[in-house]
């Protein structure tokens, strides 16, 4: 009986003890504040007292409304009178996903759950001087809302805060009807609103739209931290047990400064991007707000030497285009001149407003004979985007004088004296040659011209016996000229089928950089010899015989991008490449213009 006793006495004393823990069980639920803007993140503090280590909160249901960002969890343990109290905190970051009245329902932790809690969420564009009340906020910018295709837009993403920012990531852009490229280094600089000192951050992006028609420039989004001065007495009074206790925070304050995370987006921006006009020029389009185009020489273009060589040095400039988008000059055949071009070279810069793009290209010209060479004029019509008009670019004709060395005088042959002097008494000094007699009789001068006769008609001889090969030979090709065409023509297929293969197989590869060197290699090929240089020589012969031209130059300034841009190398697609230009590559030629015709307005992509 006495054990039996004993047993029962410490069950008893047992369950005196575990009641208080019982009984304390509680959960309380609330935010750090009410309202918040739709741009703005806020905390949902869960606190549970006397439940399990191994319990959490269920937030499941949150995610209807509220984008959940992350949690941190907390527990503090007190012994106060030789009772011990434990407390776990659960501190979860939510955003917005809209704006309205929202309920956010009872959080279960374990077996108990907490009251359910309205919270409002306001629009911040509706807000009347919000930005006057936010400690930080993102404004953008565009310098056009009215631009022109294939030109320039630029986006300005400007970051105002009053509060240091901590851990700050900034997205860039992402937009499906252009290209979007930082351009320039972030700019700070300092400004007052309202009576209130900010921090500005600027940071410029220059966007190229593909596409006419309204376009949107979605919201970017900026994550972060920032010092959460509102919800500090909230947060640690509440986690030291203050706020049961009514007491002061003290030192605690300062010593743990509290931070909260920021999911804000800018806002959207609406754009109308206009179409090129309808009286285009040709096949060209340079929207731009400036273009020119320079020459200069290495030397004296009216007196060239037959052993001089000449560098033609041309420089074109645009102000809203990119290097990349200028267009590649020819290279004409001006006959007695030979022209050897180099590798262009292209750039892109910032001058704070707008991009600027420069192409150089050089050509060193060697003549082969004397005479004047008339180098054609280059005219290059753009866009003039402020003035909404077309304008030329020119350069002008040129004349080059080319000087070979000239032949060495011949002797000079005396006249053939009279028998008979009219001046028998004229002395010897005053006559070209003396005058001697032969056997004959004759004058030795007589003699010496006859030689002069014979030398000269077997001279002619020998031309017109040369002229006759010649004429014999010309003859034999000629009829030789049909067998050997076909010929030549079969091994042109061939190396054209081989060329198209190459492509084919660069870009089933997917890699943009050998997909333009076999590309150039098959039009080259298709030049009967010519260097192709550019891929705006080859998308303009790949776009000549297919109707749908628009598809072709799309594909080819993709690839364009990609090879001048890093980012873009794993994003092009080989495959869609290839099916765009398939057909345009097996697709016959359209007839070529007599090479004797003038040379054409440059009119090129």
């Amino acid at each position: 009986m006495r054990n039996t006793g004993m047993v029962l006495m410490i069950l008893v004393l047992s369950g005196l003890v575990a009641m208080p823990a019982v009984w304390a069980q509680s959960v309380t639920a609330y935010v750090d504040r009410n309202p918040v803007m739709s741009d703005e993140t806020f905390r949902l503090v869960v606190e549970a007292e006397g439940v399990s280590f191994s319990d959490e909160p269920n937030l499941q249901n949150l995610e209807e409304n509220f984008a959940i960002l992350g949690t941190s969890h907390s527990q503090q343990m007190s012994l106060i009178n030789g009772r011990t109290s434990s407390v776990t905190r659960w501190v979860t970051t939510l955003a917005p996903k809209r704006p309205g009245m929202f309920m956010i329902p009872s959080i279960h932790v374990g077996s108990v759950s907490s009251r359910p809690l309205a919270i409002t969420v306001k629009d911040s564009r509706q807000v009347i001087e919000a930005d006057s009340q936010r400690d930080i906020f993102l404004e953008a910018e565009v310098d056009s809302h009215f631009p022109y295709v294939q030109g320039q837009v630029l986006l300005t993403l400007r970051l105002v805060s009053a509060v240091p920012l901590q851990d700050g990531k900034l997205d860039d852009p992402e937009i499906e009807w252009g290209m979007v490229e930082q351009v320039g280094k972030d700019t700070s600089y300092e400004t007052i609103r309202e009576g209130r000192r900010y921090q500005v951050t600027e940071r410029r992006y220059v966007i190229t739209p593909h596409k006419a028609g309204s376009q949107i420039i979605p919201p970017v989004l900026l994550s972060g931290s920032i010092p959460d001065d509102r919800s500090r007495r909230s947060t640690l009074e509440q986690f030291f047990g203050n706020r049961r206790r009514n007491q002061g925070g003290g030192p605690f304050m300062q010593l743990f400064p509290t931070t909260r995370q920021i999911h804000i987006r800018s806002p959207k921006v609406s754009l109308t991007v206009k179409d090129m006009p309808a009286d285009i020029k040709g096949d060209v389009w340079l929207p731009a707000k400036e273009l020119t185009i320079k020459e200069t020489w290495s030397g004296d273009t009216d007196n060239i030497q037959m052993s001089e060589t000449l560098t033609r040095t041309i420089v074109m400039l645009a102000k809203g285009l990119r290097g990349e988008q200028l267009p590649e000059l020819p290279v004409p055949d001006y006959g007695s001149v030979k022209t050897y071009p180099d590798k262009a070279q292209i750039t892109t810069e910032f001058d704070g407003a707008w991009v600027v793009g420069t192409r150089e290209e050089k050509y060193a010209l060697v003549p082969t004979k004397p005479g004047s060479v008339t180098i054609p004029g280059i005219r290059i019509p753009w866009w003039n985007i402020e003035k909404a008009r077309w304008e030329t670019a020119e350069l002008p004709a040129r004349t080059l004088t080319v000087l070979g060395d000239r032949p060495a005088p011949s002797a000079r042959i005396p006249q053939q004296q009279p028998s008979q002097f009219s001046d028998p008494g004229q002395t010897l000094e005053s006559r070209p040659v003396e005058i001697s007699l032969d056997s004959s009789g004759q004058p030795f001068l007589i003699s010496v011209s006859n030689r002069w006769t014979w030398i000269a008609g077997a001279l002619m001889g020998m031309w017109i016996f040369t002229l006759a090969g010649w004429w014999w030979d010309r003859r034999r090709r000629r009829y030789s000229k049909n067998g050997d065409t076909v010929s030549i023509t079969a091994q042109a297929k061939e190396s054209e089928r081989k060329a198209i293969q190459a492509v084919k197989a660069a870009c089933l590869e997917q890699s943009a950089t050998k997909t333009r060197h076999a590309l150039l290699s098959w039009a080259t090929i298709k030049q009967e010899g010519t260097p192709c240089l550019g891929l705006g020589t080859a998308g303009r012969m790949l776009a000549a015989p297919v109707p749908d031209k628009a598809g072709i130059e799309e594909a080819i300034w993709n690839l364009d991008r990609t090879l001048y841009t890093t980012t873009e190398q794993q994003a092009w697609d080989g495959q869609r490449f290839w099916n765009t230009i398939q057909l345009a590559m097996t697709a016959k030629p359209k007839k070529m213009k007599n090479k004797k015709d003038a040379l054409p307005e440059l009119y090129l992509h």
